[in-house]
């Protein structure tokens, strides 16, 4: 079972040896200048391999002093092209340019006035809290197996995550921590991506540059007018920051669902998870009309009287407007609740519009339900088409690999020796 890197950061950065320099990837990644131009300057760098991977956990610390480093008098002086110095020459190619850290001046420390006024998706998250919740620490981190011991430590900087996205490439990202050991700001700049620093070495912003001057503008103006301007998504962000350790705004649109999924109709959707004071999940989900919100309701009430593991959910209907609420739930509960066909529909609307998000999941719990010896076919019944297959040829019995999906980023894989299951879901 493989554990992704949290959504927040594979949106931006996600570890592969050669990089899909489609959508969003081309504004985020430096290996793809070669695709956007391939006589720019960027190109030139990436064939002299100035952005082969490198082994950061042997990088010295990252040296942030806003005393030696420039600072830019305004947002809009964030340069096109990032500042860089000089490493060590390598595979025989001298002179390859490194990036060195940018500074802009910090002009509060209202942090989700960084939030795009018509954001389609924001999501945070308090690192530090949810650390102490070890169930949901590894639902969003992962096992924290050997892999991924680099993303470990450049999460164990941050205290703080927010983010704010809109279709189809206005993706911002601003952290808070203790980033001078560089194993972050590393991670980032491994990948070609150029985190801005905003006052010292505590707050992090990523993202293209159109972006971020964008968001830095924004921090910039008036509360009074950056307010009035907020839409559904931002203002309910706002809300949610106040008191929940982990939560989620979207405005999904009907395409961002797969054509099965019994929450197709939610047009807007919150979910706040809050860990210390009245501990608890709540959510509101607004549907395209009355109907819809109603048929929404019947389904829930029959995920409700089919799985005990939801009898903590509560569910209230005005018009088009549902809220759900889970409180005092048990860590045990609340994981079987969101390997159950509810938690899987829930995390499809949690996820729809993110980038590079699969539209179809599959739930714990029918995976669960694969044994060996089954058949292809009743395993399309169950599961139907795989995200993945990958076959093995010149065996003398046909091997196919087959993987799947499920929520909170995990991936399942099991294997099939001529159409028939002969390793189940790991």
């Amino acid at each position: 079972m493989r554990y992704p890197v949290l959504f927040l950061i594979a949106s931006l950065a996600a570890a592969q040896d050669r990089p899909n320099c489609t959508g969003m990837a081309l504004d985020f990644d430096a290996r793809c200048g070669c695709v956007k131009d391939p006589n720019s300057q960027l190109c030139s760098l990436v064939k002299a391999g100035a952005y082969e991977p490198i082994d950061w956990s042997k990088a010295k610390p990252l040296a942030i002093n806003p005393a030696s480093l420039y600072k830019l008098p305004t947002p809009t002086a964030i340069p096109s092209q990032p500042a860089t110095r000089s490493a060590a020459p390598r595979n025989g190619v001298a002179a390859i340019q490194r990036p060195a850290a940018r500074v802009v001046p910090l002009p509060h420390t209202d942090y989700l006035r960084f939030l795009h006024h018509d954001a389609q998706i924001a999501a945070g998250i308090n690192l530090g809290k949810v650390s102490q919740a070890p169930d949901i620490a590894r639902a969003l981190f992962g096992s924290g197996d050997g892999t991924q011991e680099s993303v470990n430590a450049a999460l164990r900087e941050v205290d703080h995550m927010w983010m704010s996205f809109v279709a189809p490439g206005d993706l911002v990202v601003l952290m808070t921590g203790r980033f001078e050991g560089g194993a972050a700001a590393g991670m980032f700049y491994g990948r070609g991506v150029y985190p801005v620093f905003l006052g010292d070495a505590h707050v992090m912003m990523i993202g293209s540059e159109a972006s971020m001057q964008a968001a830095l503008g924004r921090m910039t103006q008036p509360v009074a007018s950056a307010s009035q301007n907020d839409g559904w998504v931002a203002r309910r962000a706002k809300e949610l920051d106040k008191d929940h350790e982990v939560w989620v705004v979207n405005q999904p649109a009907q395409t961002a669902f797969d054509a099965t999924s019994a929450l197709k109709n939610i047009r807007q959707f919150s979910l706040g998870v809050r860990l210390s004071a009245n501990p608890g999940i709540e959510g509101v989900a607004i549907a395209d009309s009355d109907t819809s919100a109603e048929a929404i309701a019947q389904w829930m009430d029959r995920m409700k009287a089919a799985a005990k593991s939801l009898d903590a959910v509560t569910l209230e209907r005005a018009g088009a407007s549902l809220k759900f609420m889970a409180k005092d739930n048990t860590p045990d509960s609340t994981k079987a609740a969101m390997s159950s066909e509810f938690g899987m529909e829930l995390y499809t609307v949690m996820m729809a519009g993110f980038p590079g998000m699969p539209l179809r999941t599959i739930a714990q719990e029918k995976l669960s339900a694969v044994k060996n010896g089954m058949k292809k076919d009743e395993v399309l019944a169950l599961l139907g088409k795989p995200l993945t297959v990958t076959s093995i040829q010149g065996l003398d019995t046909p091997r196919e690999t087959w993987t799947y999906q499920v929520p909170f980023g995990k991936q399942v894989t099991l294997r099939l020796d001529d159409g028939t299951v002969s390793s189940t879901p790991r």
